[in-house]
């Protein structure tokens, strides 16, 4: 992890001074008008490293990737190849290397410009599919011909849903070869593909008023947890989790599972601009809204990106109910 300290959820005091956290960081009393103003010492840090396997295969031949077996994805979360996976794609990268693409696609700054071929497949109940059985919107490109060493990089993209770029479940390349003669490959662990270091316990907490009025703002926020440009139409959804037992410290060293970990969760879809409010938010399990924070325990509020291929959320703070 990138750090060591430890942020419980805060036992707060007087609504007229600041309080402490056990490490000694400060929390600002909320704003008595429930603005919640979101800034960058306010977001977690997350480093993510996509090493996808790579497949050797016949140069030009009409290659068979089997996914059978394909049981974790790479959030190392159970996934089953015939329910879970909606859409397969074959992504062709003329002017970047294996590693060019794995870094842009941690840090999602890919551009339109850097794809040179898109083709998909939906499945159905196949676990497998040729490098024929991919097409662009019904459009046969002859992905063969293109298939050639020295040509790119061929990434392999299997996703859940079937919108382009987002739900991904596992990725790989296809590595063309002309002194290679094999024409099937296997796609099997989506385990050892993400690398990642979270930091949730160096951000500065965000005290709320424990039932209202919540209004959200993020004007300020200018990164995402990854250190990049935070774009405001790339938000989504709003999501708070809800963590009866866990801390903070907890959640950083189990970060992938923060969603699985929850006892409770709500959402908010976003349409646009920098605010939320947060009355609006729905139980992810039943679509009540949501009350307050009226139970002790710990609080995550995350600024999802549903077009993005990376998980990992853009914005992610704690918010710690302010109790007089």
């Amino acid at each position: 992890m990138l750090t060591s300290s430890l942020i419980l959820g805060c036992v707060v005091g007087s609504a007229d001074t600041a309080e402490t956290a056990e490490v000694g960081q400060t929390i600002d009393p909320p704003d008595a008008s429930g603005l919640i103003t979101l800034g960058d010492d306010n977001n977690y840090a997350f480093d993510g490293r996509l090493d996808g396997p790579t497949i050797s295969l016949a140069a030009e031949s009409d290659a068979t990737i089997d996914f059978a077996d394909l049981d974790k994805d790479l959030q190392c979360h159970d996934l089953d190849p015939v329910a879970d996976i909606d859409n397969v794609a074959l992504l062709m990268f003329r002017y970047l290397t294996e590693t060019e693409v794995e870094a842009g696609l941690s840090t999602d700054s890919l551009a339109m410009a850097d794809m040179s071929l898109y083709i998909s497949y939906e499945p159905g109940d196949a676990t497998s599919f040729r490098l024929s059985d991919l097409s662009f919107f019904g459009t046969d490109p002859e992905i063969e011909g293109e298939f050639k060493e020295g040509n790119g990089s061929f990434l392999v993209l299997l996703t859940s849903g079937t919108t382009v770029g987002s739900g991904a479940r596992m990725i790989g390349f296809l590595e063309p070869s002309a002194s290679e003669t094999s024409t099937s490959g296997v796609l099997d662990d989506g385990c050892s593909v993400l690398d990642y270091e979270a930091d949730l316990t160096s951000l500065k907490p965000l005290a709320v008023l424990p039932s209202g009025p919540w209004t959200l703002d993020w004007t300020a926020a200018t990164q995402t947890g990854q250190a990049t440009e935070l774009v405001d139409t790339k938000v989504t959804s709003v999501m708070l989790a809800y963590y009866a037992e866990l801390t903070m410290a907890d959640l950083e060293t189990q970060f992938l599972d923060i969603e699985l970990l929850a006892d409770r969760t709500w959402t908010l879809e976003h349409a646009g601009g920098t605010t939320a409010d947060l009355s609006l938010l729905l139980d992810a399990s039943d679509g009540s809204a949501f009350t307050g924070f009226e139970a002790e325990g710990t609080y995550l509020l995350a600024l999802r990106c549903g077009t993005c291929p990376s998980p990992a959320p853009l914005v992610l703070t704690q918010l710690v109910p302010w109790r007089e």
